[in-house]
């Protein structure tokens, strides 16, 4: 469960919150209440699940640290849950082959990165502005149809309509790569091919006219060149299966009342 204290506020429960028990023991409404806000969901009953489900988890946790002699205080319990978890949990490293079939069965995840020479003209309008969005929509539609029929405008259309300060240079972005444009906006424009794009993109800043004017696709990377990379990868991987075996264990030989454990959809947060 995260304890990031900038998450976003769950609504008050609508309804009466389940009674959970762990092994006899009660959580209590108010930890379960509280923990409600760390869980993003529009189905409340998803919500009450998986905050119910992470304090379970916890609660097993903190039950085996000190059934194995941890002293569980509230202002360490993060440290003894990790000192827990390094104790009894251990997973093999994953060999060369498993690296390089990896690596082999994932090409997409190993490549450079594409890179595009981008013109665009920003039609601003709020994120919650339904009405201004409509007609920058519009306006962006308009100026694709100019464009579709004398693709030199551009520069001059920048200008006039632009509410980006790169309508001093006609529109140009110059060359972008990932990781440098919102990521509502690179989503769709890393998809894109060379050339005017004939629908507006959107993005938190309003509607954009797009034109591609060159597109590097991403090269094959070499094997060499990331096998840190694969293999860190894996071992993250397989820590964290080998902490969800732990836990299931734990799981199964508890009496958990309240809550049903879907322990295959859950992420384990501790």
């Amino acid at each position: 469960m995260s304890s990031c204290s900038s998450a976003p506020a769950q609504p008050a429960p609508s309804k009466s919150l389940p009674v959970i028990k762990v092994n006899g023991v009660e959580i209590e409404e108010i930890d379960l209440a509280s923990e409600l806000q760390y869980h993003q969901n529009a189905n409340f009953d998803v919500v009450v699940q998986q905050a119910a489900q992470a304090l379970v988890v916890r609660q097993l946790l903190l039950n085996e640290a000190k059934s194995k002699g941890f002293t569980v205080s509230k202002e360490h319990e993060e440290e003894v849950l990790q000192k827990l978890l390094a104790e009894n949990v251990t997973s093999a490293a994953p060999s060369t082959e498993a690296c390089l079939r990896y690596f082999k069965n994932n090409p997409d995840k190993f490549m450079t990165l594409p890179l595009l020479e981008v013109d665009h003209i920003l039609l601003a309008a709020a994120k919650d502005d339904i009405a201004g969005r409509d007609e920058a929509k519009k306006n962006a539609l308009n100026i694709i149809e100019q464009l579709e029929k004398d693709p030199t405008l551009f520069a001059a259309l920048a200008t006039q309509y632009s509410a980006c300060p790169s309508k001093a240079t006609g529109g140009s972005l110059g060359q972008i790569s990932k990781g440098q444009t919102v990521p509502e906006f690179e989503r769709v424009l890393m998809l894109m091919p060379e050339g005017l794009g004939d629908k507006p993109l959107e993005s938190r800043y309003g509607l954009h006219v797009v034109n591609i004017t060159r597109k590097i696709e991403g090269e094959p990377l070499e094997y060499s060149m990331v096998e840190d990379k694969v293999k860190g990868y894996l071992v993250h991987r397989a820590s964290h299966l080998a902490i969800q075996a732990f836990i299931q264990d734990l799981v199964e030989k508890a009496d958990i009342e309240g809550v049903k454990m879907l322990f295959a959809e859950q992420n384990i947060y501790i």
